[in-house]
Order: C-alpha cells, then structure tokens, then sequence
C-alpha cells in the first residue's frame, strides 16, 4: 500500500464522519521519573542523576470525541522532559504528535508516531526500552554500522518518525491486530528526509502475543534502502509471569546487525523481578570496507520494582555491556572515550510518579 492509496483511504474516511458530536474529553497525564546512575567503564567512572530510568518522564495532552454511528475523531500529544533539569527537547512533542479518526473499519492516524517495528521490538524488552539496561544499548547511532551509515548520529526513523500517515486494524478481528505506515521525506525537513515503509502484523490473547514486523527507508544520499524485520513473542503465564523474545535484522548497503533479546518479568505481590539478555550480531563491512564481522556485543541486565501504589513506585536497575573485537556499544551516561572492545557496567536507584 503506497501514500497516494492511503492518502485516498483517509480521505474518505473523513468524508463519511458527516454525523453531529455525541461527546468529547480531554485527559493531562504523564510520568515523572528521575534516578541515581553510577557508570563504569575503562576510563572511569560517571555518577549522575537521569530522567527516565523506568519510564520515560513524560507530559501526555489527549482527547476525543464521540461523532456518532461509531466514529470518533480524536488527538494524542506527548512530550518528554528532563526530571533532572526540568528541561524539554528541542522537538517538544517528540514523542508523539497525531490526530485520528476511527471507526468499525479501524483508525486513521497522521503525524507523528511510532514506526511499527519499534513497536513489536520494544514491546519484547522487559526494561521498556529505558534506563541503563534498555535494549536500545544495542541498537546504537555509533556503535550499529548500518544505523551510522545510513542516518549518521542519530537513530532518526528506528523509533519514531514525522509526517506519518497510517492505517490500524479494527479491534475486533479477534485477537490480530496490525498497522501500515507511510511516510514521505519532505526534503525540506531533513529530519524525517528518508521515505519510509512499515507494516506489522500479529496475534494477541491473553496468554500469548507474536507479530511479525518490517520497515524500510530510502537514503538520499545512496539510493538504496535502509531496512529492519523481525519477530516477536510474548508468553503470560496464569501466575502473571511474563517471557519475551524477539529478533530483528538491520540491513544497509553492505552492512547487517542481527539483535536477539530474551527476558522474564516476575510479579510477587508489590514486588517485581525482571532480568533480560540481549545480543548485537554484526556482518558485513562499514564505511571504509573494513570487515565487521568481529564487532559484537552483550547486554546483561537485572532489575528490581517495589510498587508503592498503582501510581508510585521505587526501582533498582544494574546492567553490563559486553564487547567483542571493535565493538562500542556503551551503557548511558558513562565516561566517554572508552576504546572499543571494552566492557561496561553500572547501576542505578530511582522513583517512578505517574499522573
């Protein structure tokens, strides 16, 4: 499914919300988390407070309202902060920024979101994709020769992207769900400059969630595409423990990463327990055709949660990355300039607050 049919798609669909407003609201809620770290590596040791070690610190402004005969139109804002500093990002709603319109026939989103992949991989890692332990350590800017070559310093559309135009599956198709995506460059934003494509696809009850997914952008600059597929699984057990798994393969040029992440959360009463292991599989070559065979890395992780009430919460995280040959991935917020092949390991203290 190309822009120009979802583009037509929507378009429709806004022409069948003809019906008078039944209601509508609109929520404020987020998170506010900020957390000790200590991080060590071969150049010393950091120790510093972080935002977000749980949870991401987060201000969410949403709304929707009731259009009649099923429709709903509706808005979904959401913006990160620094709990440490009290500092937002340079893009405020860098989170998330859509409006919506949905109905028996599912829901049409634009702006910007989540890409799919990010959506099924992220779900797999039991530290949610933060703290010192996040699965995204493996998934690095620098240290993933395919993510550097083909987007420079930043992740750019492995997470999130701008100009979004999606398509969600109704919630009633017993138990699948699924989205597609598009999204133009727009070569005057040079931040969401790569045309990107994705489509995840899965089934979920309550015992078991697997999804199979798959993104791709264009790079200007080469011509060819960037991509990343995957699949992932999720099994709760009648007790409320939880396993996960998931593999993904990023390609670009000449180069491939290859992640597989396994962990478990277990539930004891206020109590939580989780533990995760991560790998990074790096083949090909960069940008200088040296061989990156060799550039691996491990992510080990433990983390505890005592939950003070539905609301609050109070957390320890410890995790280790470790590298092979010419690998850098690193855990956040240790000294910089640590020589590739090198070890990392550190911990940190935190308290959740959600709103």
């Amino acid at each position: 499914m190309n822009f120009r049919t979802l583009t037509l798609a929507a378009a429709a669909a806004l022409l069948a919300a003809g019906a008078q407003a039944q209601s509508s609201n609109v929520t404020l809620s987020g998170v506010v988390d900020a957390a000790a770290r200590s991080v060590h590596n071969e150049k010393g040791t950091t120790q510093s407070l972080v935002s977000g070690a749980n949870s991401t610190s987060r201000l969410i402004l949403r709304g929707s309202e009731d259009l009649g005969g099923g429709l709903k139109a509706g808005f979904w804002l959401e913006g990160s902060f620094a709990t440490d500093t009290g500092t937002p990002p340079t893009q405020f709603w860098d989170r998330q920024a859509t409006v919506r319109l949905s109905g028996p026939w599912g829901e049409i989103r634009l702006g910007r979101d989540w890409v799919p992949s990010f959506l099924s991989y992220a779900g797999a890692d039991t530290m949610g994709y933060v703290g010192i332990g996040g699965a995204g350590n493996l998934i690095s800017a620098s240290a993933t020769t395919a993510i550097n070559r083909a987007f420079g310093s930043t992740t750019a559309t492995t997470s999130r992207t701008n100009n979004a135009l999606e398509y969600w599956l109704p919630g009633n198709l017993g138990g699948v769900y699924g989205q597609v995506m598009v999204a133009p460059g727009e070569r005057a934003n040079a931040q969401s400059n790569f045309n990107l494509y994705g489509a995840r696809l899965g089934y979920a009850n309550k015992a078991i969630n697997v999804s199979g997914h798959t993104t791709s952008s264009r790079i200007d600059a080469t011509g060819s595409r960037w991509s990343e597929s995957g699949l992932t699984g999720l099994y709760t057990t009648a007790g409320g423990v939880k396993f996960s798994a998931a593999w993904i393969d990023i390609k670009y040029l000449d180069s491939k990463q290859t992640n597989l992440i396994v962990g478990v959360r277990v539930p004891i009463g206020a109590h939580e327990l989780k533990a995760s292991y991560g790998r990074a599989d790096q083949k090909g070559q960069n940008a200088a055709g040296a061989s990156i065979d060799a550039n691996d890395g491990q992510l080990f992780v433990l983390s505890y949660v005592y939950h003070l009430s539905k609301r609050s919460a109070v957390y320890a995280n410890a995790a280790q990355i470790r590298n092979k040959g010419a690998a850098t991935f690193a855990l956040s917020g240790g000294p910089s300039g640590a020589q590739p092949g090198t070890n990392h390991s550190g911990y940190e203290f935190g308290i959740r607050h959600t709103f």
